[in-house]
């Protein structure tokens, strides 16, 4: 017997309404029961640089373990997982900030990323920056992820409520980037998954027009279609003015347990 995991995947990125370029990454990797999602930052055109260059990359390391003979006999171990994702984050920072290094016109380029990578039964979680993971469950949206953001060191030390953090004009300060600098402090953690869950990978341009519940609401309306719901999150994050780049990538955890055959849904 083997474990069984049936899972739903879609996803949407769009340039909003404002900016010229989308500077967002998405990957979709269904085969392999994970999820990448990158916001870019720099000068012209250098955050889709560091974004494409970060997604390409932990895609190709993560692929590369899972299908190694190293996987085959040691991947039952959530600790082994958790350095995969790791190591292919400090890859990937490498990279960019070896490019940036290389070419006037990509110095200052990073990325935030969040990586959402299924382990039997839990979703491990790894994130750097104020790109967000949330989990539906039971009619309820939590955020799973803990922006790496001068906003949210504020919110920490109780200088500021939530409730007015909405509309602080450092919003999009972050404290940690891909790339930039010669290393990366990468935030992962491990949550138990439950037949039925939805994951809502995100960039800040959903989180900055739309807030916790109009999320929800949006989720409770669509959770059973998650290619609508993909469209009409970022639909409704440029009908609230869509000033930034938008990317969604939702998750569906349709069957969880021990079975003799794996099944994968991709939506498109």
């Amino acid at each position: 017997m083997s474990f069984q995991r049936v899972l739903e995947f879609a996803g949407l990125s769009d340039t909003g309404l404002v900016r010229a370029h989308n500077e967002d990454a998405i990957e979709i990797c269904a085969e392999a029961d994970f999820a990448i999602l990158a916001d870019g930052m720099g000068g012209y055109n250098a955050g889709e640089v560091a974004s494409k260059m970060t997604v390409d990359s932990i895609r190709q390391q993560l692929l590369r373990k899972k299908s190694s003979t190293f996987s085959s006999l040691f991947g039952h171990k959530t600790s082994i997982a958790m350095r995969w994702i790791k190591d292919a984050i400090d890859l990937a920072n490498n990279q960019v900030w070896g490019a940036a290094q290389e070419s006037a016109e990509l110095i200052g380029m990073g990325t935030t990323v969040v990586v959402a990578f299924c382990h039997y039964d839990k979703l491990l979680v790894a994130h750097v920056g104020d790109s967000r993971i949330y989990q539906y469950r039971s009619d309820k949206l939590r955020q799973i992820t803990h922006d790496h953001s001068v906003l949210q060191a504020q919110i920490d030390a109780g200088l500021i409520s939530e409730e007015n953090a909405q509309f602080s004009p450092i919003k999009n300060l972050i404290t940690r980037a891909v790339g930039a600098q010669d290393d990366v402090e990468v935030e992962i953690h491990e949550h138990p998954m439950e037949e039925g869950d939805i994951y809502l990978l995100c960039s800040d341009g959903l989180t900055d027009m739309l807030n916790h519940d109009q999320i929800l609401h949006l989720m409770r309306q669509h959770a059973d279609n998650l290619k609508l719901c993909c469209q009409v999150l970022i639909d409704s994050a440029n009908d609230q003015g869509g000033r930034d780049n938008i990317s969604v990538i939702l998750m569906r955890i349709s069957k969880l347990g021990s079975q003799s055959l794996k099944n994968y849904i991709l939506s498109k």
